[in-house]
């Protein structure tokens, strides 16, 4: 096993972490996945709205990158199940459900949240897309769902099973 303070160099190295970097990378992505609620919730005050569309945008990321390039270290989706297992079910999930007004969403994250840029005078929104949060937090459940048990229990103190 590698030192786990280098995950970042094996997946540089090899593309792909180990099952100990998966349990180290899981209470970050259990961070993310739990304050994209906490930010709906909060998106009534500046911060709630403007986090609710950074970790909107991460989340987009982590659920809809199936392969990451050669020197990314990002924390995907697809590494906690098999090869080409979590790209097969999300592609045919945002095939059927995702909402219209997600690309418009994320190009909001990425101007009115994550960049102060010229961009920003010409867009307009009334905040946070309820249809872009509820589709998700679909996919986070569907994701959670289609880990393997010891996976899944790296999550249950964030995101209890319920039996």
């Amino acid at each position: 096993m590698i030192d786990p303070e280098l995950c970042h160099e094996l997946v540089k190295r090899t593309g792909a972490p180990d099952v100990a970097c998966l349990a180290r990378a899981a209470p970050h992505v259990a961070h993310e996945l739990f304050l994209l609620r906490h930010c709906w919730m909060d998106q009534g005050r500046r911060t709630g709205w403007t986090l609710w569309y950074i970790t909107a945008r991460a989340l987009m990321d982590f659920f809809f990158t199936y392969q990451r390039t050669k020197s990314s270290d990002d924390i995907l989706a697809a590494d906690f199940l098999s090869p080409g297992e979590w790209k097969a079910r999300a592609e045919e999930y945002a095939d059927a459900a995702q909402p219209p007004d997600y690309a418009a969403c994320r190009l909001v994250a990425n101007k009115l949240s994550a960049h102060l840029t010229y961009s920003r005078l010409a867009l307009v929104t009334s905040g946070p897309s309820a249809a872009v949060h509820d589709y998700l937090m679909g996919i986070m459940g569907m994701w959670l769902d289609a880990l393997a048990p010891e996976r899944r229990a790296w999550f249950n103190p964030w995101f209890p099973q319920h039996t």
